[in-house]
């Protein structure tokens, strides 16, 4: 097979005489001789994946190549991409995308065009990625799964100041894995599985329409929507393990998993919920609370916030409330719309410049889609593993006499 390899020049494979390397080396090539692809990417200092990928693109991806990306955005798209940039400077691409689809209808751009954009306008210095390392795993991780809302719920307490120095308020704080909704809260002045015990209660009754049997079934069981057990996941705390929290579960039908010992991001969705209450910047929390009647009105205000306005990176931007009521891929389906429709009216464009000798830019547009699952992991999942682990090291297949 002759390949050209001057595609400025128009040349056909039989007047190729000669090929100049990236050294500056001149080779010269006989009318007989056929060079291979392997062959030819290796005299001109190229590797063979880099010619491959180069094929499977539309575009020129050489370096030094003309991309004519930014000529598919107007010049008035650019300038209500900026005033949109300057006008939600804490928004990030992403949540920003989300925004405007959703709430205006208006498509601004490409993620990847808008970080460039703020680059341009020096509001966002580059970042710095370390090198990627990832320890080596012996273990393969088997996880709680949620496909859905009320599959699987996660819950943890953290401590509020209060007006005296080592005395504290204690949040109560259940969350739906799937959709990262506050199922319910409590504020108490105290830990205890007492306290939790009834908050577990209350939350589930909350929830009855959602689950089979907000109380004792007539199997002792409490079923999902989808007709698996309900789980609830949590840390190895006093107040998690307590007699009466286990007891108030079990006669709940609820099943309930804990973070392996010394592993605290098990319970990572949780864990990241305390830190947005405690160090968001939409929403600031009092350097301490004046009571708890002071805490509570906070705290609900909060939630409030938090379930019905902050966009949440893990759910495509969604509110959790929006994606708990299950209208997450109602919501996906209008943005590739909104996105689907931007791509045609701006392909009439490419085509008239292209025919007044400007290159047509090829745009693969961001496909937005609600994710399959949520996970955590719990320890009896990893024990069970690790049992399995050691009996098939002592059997490789062979039995041993």
């Amino acid at each position: 097979m002759i390949i050209s390899l001057i595609n400025e020049s128009k040349q056909t494979p039989e007047e190729i005489d000669s090929i100049t390397t990236n050294n500056g080396e001149i080779i010269l090539i006989g009318k007989s001789i056929t060079l291979s692809i392997r062959v030819t990417t290796k005299l001109l200092g190229l590797h063979y994946n880099t010619y491959t990928n180069w094929i499977k693109q539309e575009q020129d991806m050489r370096d030094g190549a003309p991309h004519p990306g930014n000529e598919n955005y107007t010049e008035d798209e650019r300038k209500a991409a900026i005033e949109a940039l300057y006008k939600y400077p804490d928004l990030s691409p992403y949540e920003l995308q989300a925004k405007y689809l959703d709430e205006f209808g208006i498509y601004l751009g490409s993620v990847r065009w808008l970080y460039y954009l703020l680059e341009d306008i020096k509001n966002r210095k580059p970042q710095i990625k370390g090198p990627k390392t990832k320890g080596p795993c012996n273990l393969s991780r088997q996880t709680c799964t949620a496909t859905g809302v009320n599959q699987v719920w996660c819950w943890d307490i953290t401590y509020l100041y209060s007006p005296v120095i080592g005395q504290y308020y204690y949040l109560y704080s259940i969350m739906d894995l799937y959709s990262r909704y506050i199922v319910h809260f409590e504020v108490h002045d105290t830990q205890s599985d007492k306290i939790a015990a009834e908050c577990i209660r209350n939350a589930v009754n909350k929830q009855k329409d959602s689950l089979i049997g907000a109380n004792v079934n007539l199997h002792g069981i409490n079923m999902t929507s989808n007709g698996s057990q309900l789980i609830l996941h949590s840390d190895n705390g006093g107040p998690m393990k307590g007699q009466t929290m286990q007891a108030a579960c079990y006669s709940l039908g609820i099943l309930c998993t804990f973070n392996r010992p010394r592993t605290s991001n098990d319970n990572a969705h949780m864990e990241a919920s305390f830190k947005l209450l405690k160090h968001g910047r939409v929403i600031e929390i009092p350097s301490y609370f004046h009571s708890i009647e002071h805490a509570r009105v906070w705290c609900k205000g909060y939630y409030d916030w938090y379930n019905k306005e902050h966009r949440h990176s893990g759910i495509c931007y969604v509110t959790p409330a929006l994606c708990f009521e299950g209208k997450g891929s109602e919501i996906m389906e209008k943005r590739n719309r909104i996105i689907a429709d931007f791509y045609r009216r701006h392909k009439t464009l490419d085509i008239k410049r292209n025919n007044a000798g400007g290159n047509r830019a090829t745009k693969k547009a961001f496909i937005w889609k609600m994710p399959d699952k949520a996970e955590v992991m719990p320890f009896y999942t990893k024990r069970n593993k690790v049992t399995k682990g050691i009996k098939n090291a002592g059997y490789n297949g062979i039995k041993q006499e």
